[in-house]
């Protein structure tokens, strides 16, 4: 296997942050280990999930609040540029810290849309060797009434061997 992309899924918390460390000590090991010394690519993907809004939750704000849908679109685009803003600092803050690391180059980018979609369809769409992704996992009565975590729907769905991270 030619592994040469490996993709992270990224949001900052414990279980990716370990998926990126052990990312990054994979790309490491890889390189050395290379005779052409070819470096590898790490990418940290970011997906802002969008907040559907129905029509029936719209028309409870409406009761209230007889100005809500300009405001409620200017909002929305605020928190979605907020959180993209304080992503992409922490993932630069990332790639700043793995700056000096031999053999690797990081990445980051930020989508917009479902999780678990928008890691499918970029993985699909690329060439992505392998995906290292964070997950908690989940335990008893999530797992039997069918509520799945973004991991699992990803790895049931990618094309590419994927590792999960704990």
């Amino acid at each position: 296997m030619d592994l040469r992309v490996i993709l992270v899924p990224y949001d900052s918390s414990h279980f990716s942050e370990n998926a990126l460390e052990y990312a990054v000590y994979l790309a490491k090991a890889i390189f050395r280990g290379d005779p052409k010394k070819r470096i590898i690519k790490i990418v940290m993907l970011h997906v802002v999930q969008e907040i559907p809004f129905t029509k029936s939750l719209l028309e409870k704000m409406k009761i209230k609040n007889e100005n809500v849908n300009p405001s409620l679109n200017e909002h929305a685009n605020s928190i979605y540029e907020e959180t993209k803003t304080l992503m992409q600092n922490d993932m630069d803050k990332k790639k700043k810290a793995y700056k000096s690391i031999e053999g690797i180059k990081l990445e980051s980018l930020i989508l917009y849309g479902d999780p678990s979609n928008q890691i499918v369809d970029y993985s699909n769409n690329n060439r992505v060797d392998l995906i290292v992704m964070g997950s908690n996992g989940l335990q008893g009565l999530a797992k039997f009434k069918g509520l799945g975590s973004v991991s699992r729907k990803v790895s049931e769905s990618v094309s590419c061997p994927m590792t999960i991270i704990r």
